[in-house]
């Protein structure tokens, strides 16, 4: 009997798997950078933090909500809801707050992407120009945001007619001057309230050897008030005798929700370096402007010369000054609710005299500053119903003012140039597809 032998078919060893070398990790970051998903991710956290920024303003006001949520890095948002029952005493007290990425983080993340993914790692055709634009567009809108953060500031101007000025004010912001008196000239030298803050909890001392004094600064309250000291009380605070013989103290007052409401002071000690005498002022840095443009700073004498100190809000010098001509507003029938309120000014400089007038969505614009209408007011002394008027602009001063314009304009021209390229390539197609379709 003879056997079948059928030849099987040749083994091979199996070939080794190559292994995979680890990647590298700056490609990693590019990677995550041009992710969609990091696009959604961002998007759904913007949502999440405008939200909150929303709730949290009925409680911090506008300022504090815009500097804390959408100008920071990182947000600890409070509930309001308190950590109690939890069996941990150190908690009891305390409310929950959540850690959220603040806006400024989640711009440059939105930044990076569009510049990675949306320009960078898109692949370069012509069938991807009108994107390319779109991307670029948008970037330049993050753009404008930031130099606008950094580099710009505003103020505003209050005038009665007939008034002129060429200074804004600051709406937040305080400074302390420290003045001398220069022949016909005064020289001033500020300090940012962020300095003087330190003076919150303990002294700020201002002890330079070009002065002929120490200067120290305490007790400084963002919103306050000074009071005359009365026999039957005691202050909460040091007594300072002023130059009418009077006792003067700061009351602290709650933070006003609205941060320009606020009203800074702080105590101020000046010691002599030669004579070793010393002298304590209070102030504050209330500003009664339209009804007071003159301040009235603490003065002394040291060295030979005098000196003063101003707490005041932050002044911006404009290249130009403006005089009110003419404020007129107009009620809704039956009531004093305006319904229009306009100013007519002169802007005036050393060549020229220009008549404009300055309503709603009818700003000023020249030489980089904007001046928009806001609001108005009556004196005071009027029983705050009647004239006379005192008209309030609101004054801008911001590099990439235009950028947000010239943005929209490329983010359109890029949608439309996609828009038309897409519409030719399908109407190409449809009719090649028609004309083999009557070849068959």
């Amino acid at each position: 009997m003879t056997a079948i032998v059928t030849p099987s078919a040749p083994s091979y060893a199996p070939s080794p798997v190559p292994s995979k070398s680890p990647r590298n990790p700056l490609l990693r970051v590019v990677g995550l950078l041009a992710s969609m998903k990091l696009t959604v991710v961002i998007l759904l956290f913007f949502g999440l933090l405008t939200f909150v920024g929303t709730l949290a303003q009925k409680t911090l006001g506008l300022f504090l909500v815009q500097r804390d949520y959408f100008e920071s890095f990182l947000v600890r948002h409070d509930t309001g809801i308190e950590l109690h029952g939890l069996g941990l005493e150190y908690l009891e007290g305390l409310k929950l707050r959540i850690p959220l990425p603040g806006g400024y983080l989640l711009m440059l993340l939105l930044f990076a992407n569009l510049m990675v993914g949306g320009v960078a790692r898109l692949k370069w055709r012509w069938r991807n120009f009108g994107i390319l634009v779109t991307h670029l567009g948008m970037a330049l809108l993050l753009v404008a945001g930031f130099v606008k953060l950094h580099y710009s500031y505003a103020g505003h101007v209050a005038l009665y007619e007939g008034a002129q000025t060429s200074t804004m004010v600051s709406f937040h912001d305080f400074e302390l001057a420290l003045l001398r008196q220069d022949g016909t000239d005064l020289v001033e030298r500020t300090m940012p309230a962020d300095e003087l803050a330190r003076a919150a909890d303990g002294a700020v001392t201002i002890d330079d050897s070009k002065l002929p004094f120490v200067l120290v600064i305490d007790h400084w309250y963002e919103n306050c008030a000074p009071e005359q000291k009365g026999p039957m009380f005691d202050a909460p605070t040091p007594v300072v005798t002023d130059p009418s013989g009077a006792a003067v103290y700061l009351r602290p007052r709650e933070l006003a929700k609205e941060r320009e409401q606020n009203q800074a002071g702080c105590y101020a000690s000046v010691k002599d370096r030669a004579t070793g005498q010393e002298s304590r002022a209070v102030l504050w840095g209330a500003d009664m402007r339209p009804f007071e443009e003159r301040r009235a700073p603490f003065t002394f004498q040291s060295g030979g010369q005098t000196w003063g100190l101003d707490l005041r809000r932050v002044t911006w010098d404009l290249p130009f000054a403006v005089r009110l001509e003419k404020f007129q507003k107009t009620d809704h029938p039956g009531t004093m609710t305006p319904a229009d309120f306009r100013s007519t000014v002169s802007v005036l400089d050393d060549n020229s005299e220009q008549r404009v007038e300055i309503y709603m969505n009818h700003p000023l614009r020249r030489e980089g500053h904007v001046l928009f209408q806001t609001s108005w007011g009556p004196n005071p002394e009027s029983g705050m119903r009647g004239p006379p008027f005192y008209s309030v602009f609101e004054v801008a001063s911001n590099p990439s003012d235009d950028w947000p314009k010239w943005a929209s304009y490329v983010i359109l021209f890029g949608l439309v140039f996609h828009f038309v390229q897409k519409l030719t390539r399908y109407l190409g197609s449809s009719s090649h597809s028609a004309k083999a379709a009557e070849i068959v």
